[in-house]
């Protein structure tokens, strides 16, 4: 059987290690919205939370800077309505006084946002990023760091995503758009690691 090796592997890149001296923690859009609203990851969505929920705790006890990213769109949408509490951060995971919260309004959390000068007056240049969904805002925003020189490592089980149609109609499984995901982000951009490795 021929081996599968990454763009990493090929280059020689070796895979990041948690420096939580040299971390900053981007929690995107844990937000009402994709537990109570018309985009509810469902169970994958629960399980990711309760994750995100460890590794928040994990992060506030290593005083790591923490932002939480929140995708705030017009008043008229009809998804994460800045004037409905579904584009409010789920419970267990809301910033506390000493958090950063950034709102954006397009998937890649540093568009049209203070996001990279904060990052910068913090020094880090190691980022932990997690968050929904897997496909969409955490792939957008993990680029878009690796662009601007930042180590990217991904907290992958604390991501989710949803069920999506493919060019005929035909549901593709979620679970499978989350792995087919994290394997695309970890081809080049990111190290992609469980939570058990940022304890």
């Amino acid at each position: 059987m021929t081996q599968l090796n990454t763009l990493r592997n090929i280059a020689g890149l070796q895979e990041h290690r948690v420096d939580w001296n040299n971390a900053a923690v981007l929690f995107v859009d844990y937000q009402n919205e994709y537990v109570d609203g018309i985009l509810s990851l469902g169970k994958a969505g629960k399980t990711a939370l309760a994750n995100a929920e460890k590794l928040l705790n994990i992060a506030r006890s290593k005083n790591a800077p923490v932002f939480h990213i929140l995708h705030k769109a017009s008043s008229s949408s009809p998804v994460f309505n800045c004037d409905s509490p579904l584009s409010d951060a789920v419970d267990i995971v809301k910033p506390n006084d000493n958090e950063t919260v950034v709102h954006k309004t397009l998937p890649n959390s540093f568009f049209n946002t203070d996001l990279e000068e904060m990052l910068r007056l913090t020094g880090c240049k190691q980022l932990i990023i997690l968050g929904f969904m897997s496909h969409m805002c955490v792939t957008a925003t993990t680029i878009k760091a690796v662009e601007l020189g930042y180590d990217v490592i991904i907290c992958e089980d604390a991501c989710a995503t949803r069920p999506l149609p493919d060019q005929a109609g035909h549901p593709i499984d979620q679970n499978l758009i989350h792995i087919v995901s994290m394997a695309a982000l970890s081809d080049r951009y990111a190290s992609v690691q469980p939570l058990h490795k940022f304890v």
